[in-house]
């Protein structure tokens, strides 16, 4: 087995623009794991040269079931090659693969896919409501931007500080979500107004003169948007109601209120 330093950051940075296609392997069997592995490919050869032998068991090694978030699967790309490199044990480097992808999936999942991208699309839809061409070219090129930087520094990450960072994050991995967590919750809650029309048309009054809207508005700005999706939050996490039939509830509930002229 190797034992001294051969891969570079070149060798590195490599990997991690491999790594953009790890799930074009994807198959319910083993889910990631050919494009995990694939990934690391080019890292193990420089690290055996030629011997097969090594090579092929540093592949199958890594060619078992994983399903994590793929910018976190960096980190354990990094880990795995540097391990590799350093002539660890295959079995050790098997079991910590196994046992780290579960939570840094759940860390990734939420940065990334609960955080960060439900943010930037409510930005980007709303400047494209405004007929902004700046709306998908800003999802886009963030998308574009995170999904290759990030690798880059996480397959570093990885590489460089081995176990010990991986161990950290998987510590403090629950807090970490959960302070990601509470930033998506508060931000989403922020863009509502943004996002959500719910008004009555101003020649809407009761008492002769007196606005309906206004009478809302009064009481807090933008009051009726956020009750709108706090009901529809409860309607589908307290009583389980099937997200396509809100949907469905939501369109009649509009086309009506729209004929009668309420709204």
């Amino acid at each position: 087995m190797a034992s001294e330093k051969k891969l570079t950051k070149k060798d590195l940075d490599k990997m991690a623009y491999m790594s953009l296609f790890e799930q074009s392997c994807f198959s319910f069997e083993r889910m990631q794991a050919v494009g995990f592995a694939w990934g690391m490919s080019d890292c193990f050869r420089k690290i055996f040269g030629d011997n097969n032998e090594e090579m092929a068991k540093a592949l199958q090694n890594n060619l078992d079931f994983i399903n994590t978030e793929p910018h976190m699967a960096a980190i354990l790309q990094g880990l795995v090659v540097s391990m590799e490199e350093s002539g660890q044990d295959r079995e050790l480097i098997h079991s910590l693969k196994t046992g780290l992808f579960g939570p840094l999936a759940g860390l990734g999942d939420a940065i990334w896919w609960y955080t960060a991208m439900p943010i930037v699309a409510a930005i980007s839809c709303s400047l494209a409501g405004q007929g902004s061409v700046l709306g998908p070219i800003i999802y886009i090129a963030f998308w574009a931007i995170t999904g290759i930087l990030t690798r880059q520094w996480f397959v570093r990450m990885g590489y460089n500080a081995g176990l010990t960072a991986v161990k950290y994050i998987g510590d403090n991995a629950a807090a970490l979500t959960k302070a990601a967590g509470i930033l998506g919750v508060m931000v989403v809650g922020g863009l509502i107004p943004s996002y959500v029309t719910f008004q009555f048309p101003e020649s809407l009054v009761v008492a002769g003169n007196v606005s309906i809207q206004g009478i809302f508005d009064s009481i807090l700005p933008n009051i009726l948007p956020l009750a709108f999706v706090f009901l529809l939050y409860w309607l589908f996490k307290k009583k389980n109601v099937n997200t396509m039939k809100l949907i469905i509830a939501v369109i009649i509930f509009s086309i009506i209120m729209a004929a009668l002229g309420i709204m």
